[in-house]
């Protein structure tokens, strides 16, 4: 973890305009003025913001912002990065380990965002600091469409977002590269599940430290995405929501033949398998007694760019098991 450091308060250049709409997943208006891009408007779930200018210091809340925003170009942009409660494996780390890394496991409060001074805040729905916390400071605040309370969790919302970020940042031609290649990367684990494949029933889940607290993922989250084009059958699809507290009677009942345990913090495959597996109640699940549980890191199935790692990790280990 890095030290934080303190900066002194400067006016921040950038001014957001910010009023609600109805709710939906972020994209950009036509208002930029064709020759220098801005302003430009974005709509963030429901709640416009407008830009004169690109952002040059940010500050990413959670584990998805940062990646994202790395995957546009614009990782230098980063100023710090917080609430990363399940680090992100992968390719962007690299990018990203210049910012400060600050509470790591908790949100920076109003204050210690404001004192860094950062043109934009890019963080998810649901925060405990949201835009109207900022706007006093004029400091706007974006959320990544992925978290938006309506996203699809799709591969098409992720890089949406990050050519929307290229667009934002001036960023667009590696924005498009890096699309360009992560669909490649997409589209080559698709073609080695072919939809004549029987549907394996499958069961993403995340148990809490201590494995008291055991959740599901629904139709509406990147998992259930991944499960797709891998051939297996998300058993919570017909959930519309991200993820929920799992009901351990349906579980039972829908008894996956592929559990994928994500794991998160300071958790290892292991722990989590053996947490999994101290759930005596879950001990005839056919994934559990075969022992067909995949665990990886959280990070691979949220909805951002690490997610296309994730398929191919996914995808690698999916193949060991058949």
């Amino acid at each position: 973890m890095r030290t934080p450091h303190r900066f002194t308060v400067l006016p921040v250049a950038l001014a957001a305009l910010v009023g609600l709409t109805a709710c939906g997943g972020s994209t950009a208006r036509t208002t930029a003025h064709p020759e220098t891009g801005f302003p430009l408007t974005i709509s963030s779930c429901g709640r416009d913001v407008t830009f004169e200018a690109a952002p040059r210091r940010v500050v990413t809340v959670g584990s998805i912002a940062a990646p994202m925003i790395a995957a546009a170009g614009a990782a230098d942009r980063v100023i710090a990065r917080t609430f990363e409660t399940a680090p992100f494996p992968g390719a962007y780390t690299d990018r990203l380990a210049h910012a400060e890394f600050v509470a790591p496991t908790a949100e920076l409060a109003r204050e210690e965002i404001i004192v860094r001074t950062p043109d934009v805040v890019v963080s998810f729905e649901g925060a405990a600091v949201t835009p109207d916390d900022l706007a006093a400071a004029r400091i706007p605040l974006i959320v990544t469409r992925g978290y938006c309370k309506d996203a699809a969790g799709s591969f098409d919302d992720v890089f949406a977002d990050i050519e929307l970020y290229g667009r934002l940042f001036g960023t667009e031609r590696a924005a498009a590269d890096e699309v360009a290649a992560l669909r490649a990367r997409v589209a080559t684990v698709t073609a080695k599940h072919t939809p004549e494949q029987r549907k394996r029933p499958a069961a993403a889940l995340i148990l809490s430290r201590d494995g008291s607290t055991l959740n599901a993922y629904g139709g509406t989250s990147t998992v259930d995405t991944q499960m797709e084009i891998l051939g297996l059958t998300n058993i919570f699809g017909d959930v519309a929501q991200r993820s929920f507290g799992a009901n351990t009677e349906t579980l039972i009942e829908r008894d996956p033949e592929i559990v994928i345990l994500l794991t998160q913090g300071d958790q290892t495959p292991d722990s989590a398998r053996a947490a999994l597996r101290n759930r005596p109640e879950l001990a005839g699940i056919d994934a559990i007694r075969a022992d067909r549980v995949i665990a990886v890191p959280f990070g691979y199935t949220g909805p951002g760019p690490v997610a296309v790692e994730g398929l191919e990790t996914l995808s690698d280990k999916l193949e060991a098991l058949r």
